[in-house]
């Protein structure tokens, strides 16, 4: 009887991980249908810590909404924005902008 225990649980524990795993996936399309984040959704879409988040809020660095005096929101599209705002130029972007710059100059009188 022990060796059909085991396999009954090796088989329940199987089972329990492939509902794990289904329900991370469902909870990752609801989440990814949101439009407006909590504090700790918006901590995991972005990728920082809830105290960084929490400290650009008070500094008002990043677009929130408080609706109810307490609790803090953000809205998905306007973290994109905050995001791709604070763009870092490659090299070859600054190299195009100083050669377009020299033949502005170039072409002064």
């Amino acid at each position: 009887m022990g060796n059909i225990d085991e396999k009954r649980l090796m088989e329940l524990e199987e089972k329990v991980s492939n509902l794990q795993k289904r329900m991370t996936v469902i909870e990752d399309m609801c989440y990814a249908a949101k439009e407006v984040l909590t504090l700790e959704e918006a901590s995991k879409f972005l990728g920082m810590a809830k105290s960084t988040l929490y400290k650009l809020t008070h500094l008002n660095t990043i677009p929130f909404y408080k609706p109810c005096g307490k609790l803090i929101f953000f809205e998905k599209g306007n973290l994109l924005s905050w995001v791709r705002g604070a763009k870092t130029k490659s090299e070859e972007e600054i190299r195009q902008e100083a050669a377009l710059k020299l033949q502005e100059m170039n072409e002064r009188p």
